[in-house]
């Protein structure tokens, strides 16, 4: 079972992040939306890494800690909780933000993760309460973020405006991916998005606007 991987970032697809390790194999690692600003294409990174093996695929999740992959496994093991509800909370809450939301029994903050209802949010809360005290995840740093609410120029030149619109279709898959409306997410991406701002870096923006509601 693979356990970590370091190499370079070689490019995106939604959430998927393809890393080229030193021996020449590229592997497709799927990340929180939240991680994706910190990962940069022809950059180095490493991630600790849970592998799921299926008869029909080979599936490989990133994190930044051990203690967000050790969560994910933890949120795995629930009833009704599979590998993509895992990854959509790690990505619409940082580790210390969930606890937090567990803690203080917060079901609506978590019924707002995509594919979360309030029965199955309720049942996170009791069923993880005990073992977020087992695990000491509760120090575990949260994540810088971006902040403020830009918008779209109306007139950007055409270079910028073709490179925008496609990594803003970009950013807005991605969302729709993690089970958001696209009308929703169409509306937020338009909303934190500010000239320059690679798909990545839309998609984490988005998420930070999306869970303040």
């Amino acid at each position: 079972m693979l356990g970590s991987i370091r190499g370079k970032v070689l490019g995106f697809e939604v959430l998927t992040a393809l890393i080229e390790t030193r021996d020449g194999l590229g592997y497709e690692v799927e990340v929180p939306a939240s991680y994706l600003g910190e990962l940069k294409v022809d950059q180095e990174c490493f991630l600790y890494l849970h592998h799921i093996v299926r008869e029909d695929a080979q599936l490989l999740f990133g994190f930044h800690t051990k203690e967000e992959r050790l969560l994910f496994r933890e949120l795995i093991k629930l009833n009704g909780i599979g590998p993509r509800i895992a990854m959509a909370i790690l990505s619409v809450f940082t580790l210390n933000d969930f606890v937090a939301a567990i803690r203080e029994e917060r079901i609506n903050a978590i019924v707002a993760v995509p594919g979360v209802g309030k029965k199955t949010a309720e049942r996170i809360v009791v069923e993880m309460r005990d073992r977020i005290d087992k695990l000491r995840i509760n120090n575990a740093p949260i994540p810088a973020s971006n902040q403020g609410v830009l918008d779209i120029p109306e007139n950007p030149a055409q270079e910028e405006e073709r490179s925008s619109a496609f990594n803003c279709e970009d950013a807005i898959g991605a969302l729709v991916s993690l089970g958001f409306k696209e009308n929703q997410a169409m509306t937020t991406v338009r909303a934190v998005y500010q000239p320059g701002m690679s798909a990545e870096e839309i998609i984490v923006a988005a998420l930070q606007q999306l869970n303040k509601h």
